[in-house]
């Protein structure tokens, strides 16, 4: 007598249910794990463009800016204020050489940021929507400006605080609960 070979709809239907139940328990961490490697790779790339942006100032002896941009993928980008998106359309860095902040036809631009779409809000939190810089790397700041990363749909430990000194050094400085006036 030969034994068959193969498995019976039951104990087909017993390993389909318990791979859909595993399936709806694991769905929610990978969303959280999705969302958490969105927000650290958009604050790693602002972080990196400031830089940028800071050192390039050093280097050209001053006027370079970083603004965020409602069309930076554009031919001819310029910065712009009127996205309900902010930071989060994207932004570029340009040599401002006029010095009045804006980007014109005439200035090279440097660095370019496409829109960021695995964050659901960057918020201004008192921050400027452009930083400029000085010859010495110093930021042009009335105030330390502030961006926040993640919003609503976001839970408060995966939101993080960016700020930035009138001296132009950029941090992180927590979560969403966070005050750039704290110390970290």
């Amino acid at each position: 007598m030969r034994k068959p070979w193969g498995v019976t709809l039951p104990e087909l239907l017993i390993v389909m249910a318990i791979v859909g139940i595993l399936a709806t328990l694991a769905v929610p961490s990978f969303k959280r794990l999705i969302q958490a490697n969105a927000i650290t790779s958009g604050v790693e790339m602002f972080m990196a463009d400031l830089r940028y942006t800071r050192s390039e100032s050093i280097k050209r002896g001053g006027g370079v800016a970083m603004c965020r941009s409602d069309a930076p993928e554009k031919a001819n980008p310029t910065c712009g204020t009127g996205s309900k998106l902010g930071w989060q359309s994207g932004w570029i860095v340009f040599h401002d050489l006029n010095d009045n902040g804006k980007k014109s036809a005439a200035e090279p631009l440097l660095r370019v940021q496409a829109p960021l779409t695995g964050i659901d809000s960057i918020a201004e939190r008192g921050a400027a929507t452009t930083f400029k810089f000085t010859a010495t790397g110093r930021a042009n700041l009335s105030q330390t400006g502030r961006l926040q990363f993640g919003g609503n749909e976001t839970s408060n430990d995966l939101q993080r605080m960016v700020c930035i000194s009138q001296s132009g050094r950029a941090r992180i400085a927590g979560d969403g609960t966070t005050s750039c006036d704290s110390a970290s």
